[in-house]
This record gives C-alpha cells, structure tokens and sequence, in this order.
C-alpha cells in the first residue's frame, strides 16, 4: 500500500514542524541561524587574530555554520570590543576578549565606552601567552636584557607596541618600571609596523607576542633577549627566560577568550561555549597554537569568568602604580 502525495507532504509538514519545536523548544535557538561574526579589535597579522582565525575555522565546524573574523581595530582594542557590547545578544556576534581589552583597558580609561561586567558575558577562554622582549638584530642594539636596561637608563629611549593599551604596551611598561628606567612609549595601529621599527632601529625595542614576533625573529631581523614564561619556549630554545636574565618579574602572560553581548540567553552561550570546547579539544587546532606557541586554556563560561575576576586586581594595582592614563 503507498501513501498519497498528499498524506506524504503532509507528514513532512510535521516532522518540520516537529523539528523546530525541538530547536526552539524554550524560545532559543539550538544552533545558528545564520553566520556568526567573531568581533578581533585589533589588525590582521596580529597574535590576536591569528588565534582567532584558528578557533574561528574549527568553531564553524563544530556550530555546521560559518564564523568569519571581522578585524575592527582602533583605540588600543576599545574601538572592536564597544561594537561587540552594542551588537545585538542573540549569539550571532562574538568578541575575541583579551587581558587589554577585558582588564586593562577598563583600568587605564575611566571613560572607557563599554564596561566589562555589564556589557559581557563570557563565553569561553581560549588560549594563553607569554612576551618575548625584542629589539634589532644589529651589532649595534642591545644583545641582553641587561644590555637594554643599561641603554635606557643611559640615554632616552623608546619603545612601540600595537597601540595605547594594548597588552604589549603594558608588559613593556612593566619592563620599564621593574627596570626603574625610563622610556617613551610610540603607538602603532597594528604590531606589525611597531616590530618592523624596532628591526629597522628606529625603537630600541618591544613585546610582543611570539606569534607577532616569530616571523622576524627567524628571518633574522629582530633578536629576542628575554620571555616572560615560567620555562624557555620550544621555538626559542636560547633565549632565557625573565628570571634567567636577571628579572624576575619580568613574567607576564596574557589570554584570549570569547565573550558575548549582556542579555545573550545562556542556553546560546553554553552552545557556543561548548563548540568553543571541542574546537580546542582538536589536535589540528592543539598543532597550530602549539606552532604560534600558545597554550590552550579551554575554560568554559563559568571557569572563564573566575579568571577573569581573579586577574583584575592585579592590572587595577599596576594601573595605579604605573600612573598610566589613557582618554577616549
């Protein structure tokens, strides 16, 4: 006996239907809709983006619906993350949160157009990095951390980062105040120009990320002297650590993490938080932050926003200390 056509659409009418009550059983969506945005504030090439570009591309995977970076820099990452606090909460638009942007950046700039704790939620944390301190590799710059703490406590020096706030920013700042010199600090809109100055000796030096600074430390532009890990990293076997330099405190680290816009359903975060967990879980994705050398942190939403609240005193109190400022 066979069905009528009528009775056959009919039936797949209801199983629709069926499926959607599913989806949308208590009013929120199962799975996206449509492409997710990842909000990066800060410019291509950056460690930043390459970290999002990586998890971005296994996430779609995970959610079977794209996630395409949009690389909105500006401000020292304020521009980008105050877009994603006014993107609407419906999980479709992400912000890569890092320690600037989420801690810092809230500390040096009272004004700051976005605050943290009321126009987030977190979502996952996703990886974590040391600095490598680097200045030109010519006989003429410094050849230790030692040597670039006798050159700025000399004679004026200058530093550049990827922009006021910034993390890189603030870990050469640290460098500076540990080391009781002075040194002026340059801006970039991006790292890439600020390492391409420290190559070409017009800085005296920077920190940066490893996955900013690998390319030209390999091709022979820049010299490494110091990172900021508890342990030498694999990519860069003779360069000591802060400790091993003679600074201790030259130790900082920083994370990334997703967060999304305050009113975001949690049934959506745990999803996205979830294929945020699997896509870190993968040993393509474990190969290539290992290549960058970056440590997966893979914290789920709850997790993420302990450390979160954790390292906050820490940047409040450097902040303070530093008596750095930065206006809109």
């Amino acid at each position: 006996m066979h069905a009528s056509p009528t009775i056959g659409r009919a039936l797949c009418v209801t199983l629709l239907a069926a499926a959607a009550g599913a989806a949308f059983a208590d009013g929120v969506e199962r799975f996206p809709a449509r492409t997710i945005r990842l909000i990066v504030a800060f410019t291509p090439g950056t460690g930043s983006d390459a970290v999002a570009r990586i998890v971005a591309a296994a996430m779609g995977a995970a959610l079977g619906q794209n996630v395409i970076v949009d690389n909105k820099s500006g401000a020292g990452g304020a521009l980008g993350t105050e877009q994603g606090a006014r993107a609407a909460a419906d999980g479709h638009t992400l912000t890569l949160a890092t320690t600037s942007t989420l801690l810092a950046n809230p500390a040096l700039n009272p004004k700051l157009r976005y605050r943290p704790e009321r126009d987030f939620v977190p979502v996952a944390g996703l990886a974590r990095t040391p600095f490598v301190l680097v200045t030109a590799n010519t006989p003429q710059a410094p050849h230790s951390l030692a040597g670039s703490k006798s050159r700025l406590a000399g004679a004026d020096g200058s530093f550049g980062s990827a922009g006021n706030g910034t993390i890189g920013h603030l870990v050469a700042q640290h460098f500076v105040h540990e080391a009781g010199v002075q040194a002026v600090h340059v801006p970039y809109r991006g790292s890439g120009q600020a390492l391409a100055d420290v190559a070409g000796g017009q800085l005296l030096f920077a920190c940066d990320t490893p996955a900013a600074a690998l390319p030209l430390i390999r091709g022979g532009k820049l010299r490494a002297l110091a990172v900021s890990a508890p342990r030498r990293l694999a990519a860069l076997p003779g360069v000591p650590t802060g400790a091993e330099a003679g600074m201790p405190a030259f130790a900082l680290s920083a994370w990334w993490g997703l967060v999304a816009p305050a009113g975001t359903p949690p049934a959506v975060v745990a999803v996205r938080s979830d294929a945020a967990m699997k896509s870190l879980a993968a040993p393509q994705v474990q190969r290539e932050l290992a290549a960058l050398q970056v440590e997966p942190l893979a914290l789920d939403a709850a997790a993420f926003g302990a450390l979160i609240r954790s390292e906050a005193p820490f940047w409040t109190d450097f902040v303070r200390r530093s008596g750095i400022r930065l206006e809109p």
